[in-house]
């Protein structure tokens, strides 16, 4: 038989082999699998964007404990061989047996039921060394718990190009392997970071009824069970964060990340008479993590930062009846003074909208009005940021105040469901008829909301004159 015969006959005889290996693996091990199959925000997958490249990635569980994020997972992809010509190599298989996913889920199910929605992060390093080029990405992947225990299969769309890429560093080749792997790590600076040890409250809706010369005023929050309440996670990138006082350059990124989500309801309403404040609040989890970046060789017990660095803050718990009523109410007065020092500090008051006696506004449409249709996508703001520089000891810069976290509608065109605000001037004797001029603040930062740039609300802080 002529070599070149016999060759292509032993390398079929392989292939043949390799497949069937795999299912009879596949059949014989049973455990249902996670399955993440990673692609840029076109559909490349990440192993395919150029002819050598290798993506690392690291997984984050958010769990409803001190510690907020369990890492799960950290590895490399590449493109396999020619004897796997069909397989992109951009998939990660977790079984749901490993004993970090088994953790996560006990994790939740001890407060929750199994219907709870909550997340993965996942942050990727794509090595193109072809163009010599490194892209850092990250998006969130959602699951309900009921889901988790019976695996699944996602695909996992990372946009790579909306950070800015860098140049590979020069002494970084292709397929490192072995005791010299070198390799990126984003990891939690517990000495910069924050969050409660129990459940607080959180103002989800502030108002001050400025002047003696005022109408009654009614604000309220309505949360639907129809609907599915997504609470989002904040991520905010810079240089060398950890070294800044004065506000710094950031790039802050929001909405479609939901970390924690569910068919929650909650209504509560406050009125006001002339001079008078209150604020609408729940109870739950905030955090504010600030990571940094590092560049490994060999082991996590060998590494330097790079001093990229993020900041994420979010919700990692919502406190709840058994029923899924979100534990919260209403109080006259303001926050704690501190607290409020903290959200003036980081907002800035837009005018919304003007109340003649009788008129209502929902809160989507005061948004809208004061800060762009964009906010709308983002929802009610929860003064995570604010509350981290108020509550942390100093920790925590001041420049953090005007971060805030979105609490929205699946949908956001149902966020007018969420509550408004009504000028009933005089009502039994108390307030006057008149005209009541609403604004709203803002943070001072701009976000990339969806598709594009706004200021989004804090607080929801109204002040009505």
């Amino acid at each position: 038989m002529p070599k070149k015969k016999l060759l292509v006959l032993v390398v079929l005889f392989f292939l043949l082999l390799s497949l069937l290996g795999e299912r009879y693996l596949a059949g014989a091990f049973k455990f249902p699998k996670l399955q993440f199959i990673l692609v840029d925000e076109n559909g490349t997958p990440l192993t395919k964007i150029s002819k050598n490249v290798e993506v690392q990635v690291q997984i984050d569980a958010l769990v409803p404990t001190d510690e907020v994020y369990k890492t799960i997972y950290y590895g490399t992809l590449k493109k396999p061989t020619i004897l796997k010509f069909w397989d992109s190599g951009n998939i990660i298989k977790i079984s749901v047996a490993d004993q970090k996913i088994q953790s996560v889920i006990s994790k939740w199910v001890e407060q929750y039921s199994e219907e709870i929605g909550t997340s993965f992060v996942i942050s990727v390093w794509v090595l193109d060394y072809e163009n010599k080029k490194l892209y850092r990405g990250f998006t969130i992947v959602n699951y309900e718990i009921k889901d988790m225990r019976k695996g699944f299969k996602k695909i996992v769309k990372v946009n790579i190009h909306k950070l800015p890429s860098s140049e590979l560093p020069s002494n970084r080749t292709a397929s490192i392997q072995g005791s010299n792997k070198q390799f990126y790590y984003w990891k939690v600076d517990w000495s910069r970071s924050w969050r409660p040890n129990d459940y607080i409250k959180i103002p989800i809706l502030i108002v001050d009824n400025k002047y003696s010369s005022s109408g009654l005023i009614n604000a309220w929050v309505d949360i639907s069970r129809e609907e599915y309440t997504n609470f989002d996670v904040t991520v905010a990138y810079g240089y060398k964060l950890s070294e800044k006082y004065d506000t710094p350059s950031l790039d802050i990124y929001s909405n479609g990340f939901p970390t924690i989500y569910g068919k929650f309801y909650f209504a509560e309403s406050i009125v006001l008479g002339p001079n008078e404040k209150g604020y609408i609040y729940i109870y739950a989890k905030p955090y504010h993590l600030h990571e940094k970046e590092y560049y490994c060789t060999a082991s996590l017990n060998n590494c330097v930062p790079t001093g990229e660095e993020r900041i994420q803050e979010g919700i990692n718990a919502i406190k709840t009846t058994g029923n899924n009523e979100i534990v919260g109410g209403s109080s006259k007065g303001l926050p704690d003074s501190n607290i409020m020092e903290k959200i003036y500090s980081g907002t800035t008051l837009k005018y919304a909208t003007t109340l003649n006696v009788g008129d209502s506004k929902p809160l989507a449409l005061l948004i809208s009005e004061a800060s762009g249709s964009c906010s709308t996508e983002f929802g009610i703001g929860l003064p995570v940021g604010a509350l981290a520089v108020a509550l942390s000891g100093g920790t925590i810069p001041p420049w953090a105040a005007g971060l805030s976290v979105g609490m929205h509608y699946s949908h956001s065109s149902s966020l007018v469901l969420y509550g408004g605000i009504k000028n009933y001037g005089e009502l039994f004797g108390t307030g006057k008829n008149i005209q009541e001029y609403i604004y709203l603040g803002v943070s001072e930062y701009t976000y990339s909301v969806g598709n594009c740039n706004t200021k989004v609300p804090v607080g929801v802080y109204i002040e009505s004159r």
